[in-house]
């Protein structure tokens, strides 16, 4: 279980909706609009059917301002960043260096994305995610690529592109529900949609203050990697927007928005290639090794 705060700060409500679309001046996406489906009495944004996850619509403003060719990220198990920024910045001509925690076999979504050509994974051994962060930030630096920071979630671009995406879908609704992680996502749609309730299922960690805001949020019982068997009737992460379903279906009002951010079809791309990604304890070689494109 997942602690949750009961703190009701909105860390990224520094700032208006307003001020955070006067960010995107000029910017024009390159992404067709969400698709949002409405079913019954509420609706669904459809990731899985979508030009890009929700995470992919976030990553938009910032992929297209940075100026390196090359962008840096470290790749969890499991997840829709990496595909996702895979995905945009395939759209915008760079390339994606994706850092992941050595292991015996890679995980489904880490080999998924090397099916884009942009792609290059490299394998460490660490004991702890925010070394293998540090490791990547540094290898960054040293070659002249742009870092981004686990959950895309220190940027306010992220926030300003996700607030547009809200505006993209022409809703007003009553209540936004979602699975939650980093909560880049619902900190943004309480600025969007500021007369909205959002509620939702912590799924991967413990939320802290400044993280969720005026969010209702409940802790998932299901560890994060494994996925949940009482599925939505579309296309949806197992392991991730699944979680939140159940207590959308039991608790929605009228008028009610589900985010489902992408879907396992998508991040979980059969990739027929071998990948070595065992490492040795104090195996540095792929942190040592310059860009080789």
């Amino acid at each position: 279980m997942f602690e949750i705060t009961k703190d009701q700060t909105n860390r990224d409500a520094v700032l208006s909706a307003k001020d955070y679309l006067k960010m995107l001046d000029g910017f024009e996406s390159r992404l067709a609009d969400p698709i949002v489906k409405h079913v019954h009495d509420y609706s669904i944004f459809r990731g899985d059917l979508s030009q890009t996850s929700l995470k992919g619509y976030g990553a938009e403003p910032l992929m297209a301002s940075i100026g390196a060719d090359t962008v840096v990220y470290v790749a969890p198990r499991a997840g829709a960043a990496p595909d996702a920024i895979a995905k945009v910045a395939s759209i915008y001509g760079k390339r994606c260096v994706f850092f992941c925690p050595a292991s015996k076999v890679p995980s489904p979504h880490q080999r998924s994305v090397l099916n884009y050509p942009n792609v290059e994974l490299r394998f460490v051994k660490i004991a702890a995610m925010p070394v293998l962060n540090s490791y990547a930030e540094k290898w960054a630096e040293q070659n002249g690529a742009k870092f981004l920071p686990f959950g895309l979630a220190k940027s306010p671009l992220v926030t300003a592109g996700l607030i547009l995406t809200a505006q993209r879908m022409r809703l007003n609704p009553s209540q936004v529900w979602m699975s939650v992680s980093t909560g880049t996502a619902i900190r943004a749609f309480e600025i969007a949609w500021p007369y909205a309730e959002i509620k939702g299922v912590a799924v991967a960690r413990n939320m802290h203050p400044g993280e969720i805001g005026k969010a209702d949020l409940v802790s998932s019982s299901i560890p994060f990697l494994r996925p949940i068997k009482d599925l939505p009737p579309f296309p949806s992460t197992s392991n991730y927007d699944a979680k939140a379903w159940k207590r959308f279906r039991d608790e929605h009002k009228p008028g009610a928005l589900f985010v489902n951010v992408s879907c396992d079809a998508n991040i979980m791309k059969p990739y027929p290639g071998h990948i070595n990604s065992q490492r040795e304890w104090g195996d540095h070689s792929d942190l040592e090794r310059p860009l080789q494109w």
